[in-house]
């Protein structure tokens, strides 16, 4: 009786560096009649390149740094390196200043001509993706290993791959396997991926076509190779749009070097990446509107979110034990995060900007608002103010390293360039722009940050207040409450300063969230900004996600592949299309 035949092998295309495309098989018994299957790359390259949000880049440290710390290792910032990760716990304000230095610090990008560098990248393995591309000059017969390293090459490993990897892996293979035979591939037809004949209403879209399969038979006439590319994000967004675009340019060459078609990529952002994105086309800052095609943003904070200023102030939140652990190793404190965001421009620019809107920032005695901020600008209103109870930087939680590098007036300094580059970009955004964003009633977000009054500490001037022995009193007019106690853990102690009036002391701290969003990216606040300016082709309003993970949502997967396919059908002249 015969052997059944089994499943054709599918064999791994390799581009060499004149653009040569080979594929090796390996000789079988007579009996095993499969069939070996070649995918030849189009011409036609699209390259897809991820932006990460702000700490989605590893970040190593300039050797003087390191010898400074006394550290044995480079790392900076590697949130997927467990014990380097766990150690940050333990840094006090000073080490955290010193650990991530924006003028101290670089992208941890894969380097293989480093003997440890897979060893050091191990967070990228075991990807499976169709199109394996070019393989460099990787000698080493193993294929999944191979595989490791062009994703590596790619930019894969040096963003946070616990965070992203699912989306990029899940782009690569949906984009490089549309059609097969001509015809639509079941991937894209059905399943959790299901993209073809399905109205992007489904994911929450505000508008737009369902993508039909002779529309992707028309754009899978192209290779979408999938880059990732970091940033320094305690540097400027701006700064890091002119790497990123030089990066980009680097990429289209490399393939144009291998005689691929090649003339844009396409962008995908997320969080601050956003940002980035925006002023990747802006010609005072990456201005390669040039080269890009369309951007596809999530969970972009486009106007800023008020959680950065609650997050200056008395440090991270994170509930359950994953966040117990996230808010720890970021900051739980307001003079371990000021100690970092105070001295990071990037960060910096990720507070609310005038285009946010008035009155964000309050104060309630009971039922009664004392306190609305900003009339118009938060920069002079709040973020510079110096003797204010509600100001954003308190001057001894800035530099507890002692750096001459650091100030408050060098912090003051960052936040006027934050407002400039926010005044730039603010309605920059490409002509085929895409977003989806968290409108979630489970994940708020802060879209005010309310301070409410209450009782002081028993032992800070309120054992009367508490024991009932005596009635609680706050005068008004809130601006003139003045500052006794904060030490960034969530309450404040302050006094009313009125005149004639005893100096009581009372307690004030921070509300909980209230605004629909995605638990930092408040959605009709900030995240909703490029609709109502009409620059979004479809925004895409969803649920059922946090901030960091919006990424690993099926539904924001999804409308990302539809919206790539789409940038690529209108952004691209094709041969057929219909």
């Amino acid at each position: 009786m015969p052997t059944p035949a089994k499943p054709d092998a599918q064999l791994s295309t390799q581009v060499k560096p004149d653009g040569t495309q080979v594929a090796q098989a390996s000789s079988t018994p007579r009996n095993d009649q499969r069939g070996c299957e070649v995918h030849v790359l189009p011409s036609r390259t699209i390259p897809v390149v991820f932006i990460p949000g702000i700490m989605g880049s590893h970040l190593k440290l300039t050797p003087q740094r390191q010898a400074e710390l006394k550290k044995t290792t480079d790392v900076s910032w590697r949130p997927e390196a467990t014990m380097e990760t766990l150690a940050v716990i333990f840094k006090t304000p000073a080490q955290r200043q010193m650990l991530l230095d924006p003028q101290a610090t670089d992208v941890d990008r894969y380097d293989l001509s480093k003997p440890a560098a897979d060893k050091r990248h191990s967070n990228v393995e075991d990807v499976a993706y169709l199109h394996d591309g070019p393989a460099a000059d990787c000698a080493d017969p193993d294929a999944q290993q191979q595989r490791d390293r062009r994703a590596r090459l790619r930019g894969w490993s040096e963003v946070f791959f616990d965070s992203y990897g699912g989306l990029l892996q899940t782009l690569e293979s949906q984009l490089n396997q549309m059609c097969r035979d001509g015809q639509v591939r079941s991937e894209w037809a059905s399943g959790k991926h299901k993209v073809i004949g399905v109205p992007p209403t489904e994911w929450g879209g505000n508008g737009g076509e369902a993508l039909q399969p002779s529309e992707l038979q028309t754009v899978s006439d192209a290779w979408y190779p999938v880059h990732a590319v970091g940033y320094n994000w305690l540097r400027s967004n701006g700064e890091s749009a002119k790497d990123v675009a030089k990066r980009i340019r680097e990429i289209i060459a490399y393939y144009q070097q291998r005689q691929f078609d090649c003339e844009k990529v396409i962008v995908v952002t997320h969080s601050m990446g956003g940002l980035v994105g925006r002023a990747l086309i802006h010609p005072d800052f990456g201005n390669a509107q040039d080269v890009v095609a369309g951007i596809v943003h999530g969970a972009m904070p486009a106007v800023g979110a008020a959680a950065a200023y609650k997050r200056i102030r008395m440090g991270f939140e994170g509930s359950g034990v994953k966040g117990y652990v996230f808010k720890k190793v970021v900051g739980d404190t307001g003079p371990k995060v000021t100690a970092v965001l105070a001295n990071a421009p990037g960060g910096l620019q990720l507070l609310p900007s005038e285009r946010y809107g008035p009155g964000w920032l309050k104060a309630k005695v009971g039922d009664e608002e004392v306190l609305s901020l900003p009339k118009s600008d938060p920069y002079t209103e709040i973020y510079t103010v110096q003797d204010k109870w509600y100001r954003l930087i308190t001057p001894e939680w800035v530099n507890p390293a002692g750096m001459e590098t650091s100030s408050e007036q060098d912090t003051w300094k960052m936040l006027f360039k934050a407002q400039q580059l926010h005044q730039v970009i603010g309605a920059q955004y490409h002509d085929h722009t895409y977003l989806s964003f968290g409108s979630d009633e489970g994940q708020l977000a802060w879209g005010d940050v309310v301070w409410l009054v209450g009782k002081a500490p028993f032992f800070h001037g309120g054992a009367g207040q508490r024991l009932g022995l005596e009635k609680l009193h706050v005068g008004t007019p809130a601006e003139g409450w003045q500052i006794d106690q904060d030490d960034g853990d969530g309450l404040a102690v302050l006094m009313d300063g009125l005149a004639g009036h005893t100096e009581q002391k009372f307690g004030v701290r921070i509300a909980d969230p209230a605004q629909p969003g995605d638990g930092t990216v408040p959605a009709e606040r900030s995240a909703q900004e490029p609709v109502r300016q009409g620059k979004a082709k479809i925004a895409y309003q969803q649920t059922g996600y946090e901030h960091q993970g919006s990424f690993e949502s099926h539904a924001v997967q999804t409308s990302t592949l539809h919206a790539i396919c789409t940038i690529a059908l209108q952004a691209f002249a094709w041969k057929t299309q219909t």
